[in-house]
This record gives C-alpha cells, structure tokens and sequence, in this order.
C-alpha cells in the first residue's frame, strides 16, 4: 500500500484527508513543518501533501528544506491551500510541486490527482531504473555508478571502488563470435553480484570493464580476499563455459581505490583504480592491485623534485618484488625476448647496455613543467625512432628515461646515444635545453 504523509496546521483538514484516502492509502499526518521533517528522516513516504499557510514554518520552506536533503528530494509533493491564488499556485510550481489542491478537499479531486501523480512517478521511475541498468547483464550501469559516487562524495563514509577488466576477452570475441562472448559477460556479472552481495553496488561501465563499490568499515584483507574469490569464481565459471576452446584461458585483472584517501567522486576515484588495474596488466594480468601501493612503488622514480643517476637505476631494477611464479608477458614481447635469449645461446656471449637519459636545463637550474614536458615527449619520439626491435624503453621520472639496449657493442651504444640526441634537440627546437646520458654494460655469457 502506497504511503501519504500529510503536514497541515488545522486537525479538521487531517481528519477530512484521513477518511478519504484511508481505504486506498497508509496515511500519516502531522500538525508541525519542522515535526514533519523529524518524521521523514524515519521514513520516506510514496507522496506528500503539504499546507502552504502555517505558522512557524511555512510550506514553502518545508519544500526548500525537502528538496535541500538527497533522500526527500525526489519524492513528489502536492500544495495545499484555503486561498489559492494564481501567484501562489505558480510559485509553487517552480519550487517542484506537481499539483496544488484546493481545500476544502472535494474527495473524487483529490483521490483523482493523488492517484494520477503516484502513476507518474511509478512510471518515472521504471523508466530511471531502465536507464540505470546495462541491457545485456541486468547489472546497473556508468551512469548509476557515476551518481552513487557523486552523491557520496561528501559524506565522511570510508569505501574501496574496484575496477573490473577480462583478459583476453577480445580472442574470445574473435574465435567463438559475439554470442559466446555475451555468455561470458553475463556469467561475469552473475559472479560479480554473488561476491559483491546486496548491501554494495556492482555495475557494468562498457565492453569487458565492470565495476563495484564497498561501502562501509571494510578493511583491506577483507577486500583482498573479495577479489580473490571474484578472480577464482569468475576464471572457473567463464573457461568451464569454453571448455571446447582448447588452449585458450581466460582470467581477470583489478584495480583497487580507497575513498577518501585515494578521491571521494566518481572521476577521482576510477582513475586511481585504472592506474592499479594498469599495474596488474603491466605484469603479467591476473591479479589485483591497490593504487595507494603503485603510488609508494612509483614515488622514488616519479618525485617531482628527485632525480636519480644509473648506479641507484639498477639498484631500483635489481629490487625483488612480491610476486613470484612465471612472469608473464605479452606475446609479441615475448617473442622479442625468446629471440633475444635463442640469439644470447647461439653467441654465448653478449652486452647488454642500460642507458638513462635526462632532460637539463644548460645553466643547472631545474626545468619548469611547461619545460620539462616538452622535453620528455620530444625525447619520447626520438628514442622511438632510433631503438631496434627489441629494444626497451620506459620514463622513469619527470625528466628522465631510461632504455636497455639488448644487441649493441658499446661503440654502436653511443652511436645510438648520439643519433638520438641530434633528434631531441631537433624536435625540441629549444638551445638552452640539453640532453645527458649515462650508459652502463650488463654483461653475460
């Protein structure tokens, strides 16, 4: 039964409004504005009437007040008053009514329009839900996500948003067809929302990239051991589902943001969630990853204001993560690197060279940003145009970058060196910047 709460300072109109809707309607009734908005912090009706002229609190600005708190504002209210003018009718209007009624109630107008409003926002709403929900997976969508996290993004709420992405979704696209890869997204979701439960959210953002939202006192062994069930779950149930696939496997990547600390809003945090899931898929897929971790393992090559020269480089290289097992890479980097070690047996005898260039400013004073980023992306191409096949390459801090050189003699090293530092300063087209290099054999046989 659909439920109407009712604010008028006169008893006589409660009563009056009581008995004609009580037979189709749970009614409340309250004499007091500000009593009536205690009440609805306890319960939120299907509908509000509220009385225009009353003391203390008038029902204009009850209707500020409604339409100033997340929870009420959208639920539907209607004006009442004994002398309803055209400028008080309208008034309310603009303030988000959807009807204002007359009193003395004539009981066939009142049930007529209260009834025709709760139709319209049933429909409303069925049609929100529609545009909330992912059509192939029934799971809410972006948009859902988008307005959960914006509309939390002040409260004080702590909360891990996890982001969602199936590795090697594309072969099964290309091998099995579209319909077999619908299946697979769907019996991702069906695991998601088991692991995700129904007091969080789950949703689809597109293609293969699904998303959830824990709220509350979660800690962090609790939401490691959901995403290692989700990892297991999701992996048995998609390749039992492609069993006649031969080879192929499927398995699953996640990144892993904290609010506050890591962003409160929607944007903030599925950035630092995507930033995790890069992580993992930078080395080797399968796996999760938190943000607030990349940040610390990143901070010593990325400080704004630090720089490091080769010898702390292969220090950094040389560390030991966590991770044990294969290490898994992409196929064409893996053909690279076979071919380079099938080439290291047949030759017994190899260099290798590390090189770490850095971006200078002539005189030694530090580079501004504006300086520093022209310097890195002009560096970035000249270093593409020169390294081999094979070679490479990654930017280890706001100036620098470093490049292994997998077939290079020291002379050919610094013919490369050379070749590229003619490039940079042709792309930059700036003489008081200058480029620095130090190089460094890793020998083996």
């Amino acid at each position: 039964m659909k439920h109407i709460f009712m604010v008028d300072d006169e008893i006589s109109n409660l009563k009056c409004a009581a008995q004609i809707l009580n037979d189709s309607y749970e009614v409340t009734t309250t004499q007091s504005g500000k009593q009536g908005l205690l009440l609805l912090e306890k319960k939120i009706p299907d509908l509000i009437l509220l009385d225009i002229n009353m003391p203390e609190m008038n029902g204009y600005e009850v209707m500020e007040a409604l339409k100033n708190n997340q929870i009420l504002k959208d639920v539907p209210v209607i004006f009442l008053s004994s002398h309803m003018d055209g400028e008080s009718e309208i008034k309310g209007l603009k303030m988000g009514a959807m009807d204002c009624i007359r009193k003395p109630f004539e009981p066939e107008i009142v049930r007529s329009r209260i009834d025709k409003i709760l139709k319209m926002t049933e429909q409303k709403k069925e049609l929100q839900d529609i545009a909330l929900k992912d059509g192939l997976t029934a799971l809410l969508n972006r948009r859902y996500m988008e307005r959960l996290l914006n509309q939390t993004e002040a409260d004080g709420k702590k909360g891990f948003f996890m982001l969602l992405d199936l590795d090697n979704f594309k072969l099964v696209n290309d091998i099995f067809g579209h319909k077999v890869g619908d299946d697979v997204l769907i019996r991702f979701a069906r695991v998601m929302e088991k692991q995700v439960g129904d007091e969080n959210s789950v949703c689809r953002l597109g293609g293969d990239e699904f998303a959830a939202y824990f709220s509350g006192n979660y800690k962090k062994k609790d939401i490691i051991n959901i995403a290692s069930r989700m990892i297991a779950g999701i992996e048995y149930e998609i390749n039992e589902l492609l069993l006649d696939s031969g080879d192929l496997k499927v398995s699953v990547s996640i990144g892993i943001a904290r609010k506050p600390e890591d962003g409160r809003g929607f944007t903030k945090l599925y950035s630092a969630a995507d930033k995790a899931l890069y992580f993992v898929k930078q080395n080797g897929k399968r796996g999760y990853h938190f943000f607030h971790e990349t940040a610390m393992e990143l901070k010593e090559t990325e400080d704004e204001s630090k720089q490091i020269d080769l010898v702390q480089f292969q220090h950094l290289m040389q560390k030991k993560g966590r991770e044990s097992g294969v290490y898994r890479v992409e196929y064409t980097m893996f053909k690279w690197i076979y071919h380079f070690i099938a080439q290291c047996i047949e030759q017994k005898s190899y260099d290798v060279h590390l090189v770490l260039f850095t971006v200078c400013d002539k005189t030694g004073m530090e580079l501004e940003k504006d300086r520093a980023v022209k310097g890195i992306e002009a560096l970035e191409q000249a270093v593409a145009k020169f390294l081999s096949r094979g070679d490479v390459a990654t930017k280890c801090g706001r100036v620098q970058y470093a490049a292994l050189l997998t077939d290079a003699t020291a002379e050919k090293g610094k013919m490369i060196i050379s070749h590229i530092q003619e490039k940079f300063q042709e792309l930059l087209g700036d003489d008081t910047v200058e480029l620095n290099y130090e190089m460094g054999s890793i020998k083996g046989n």
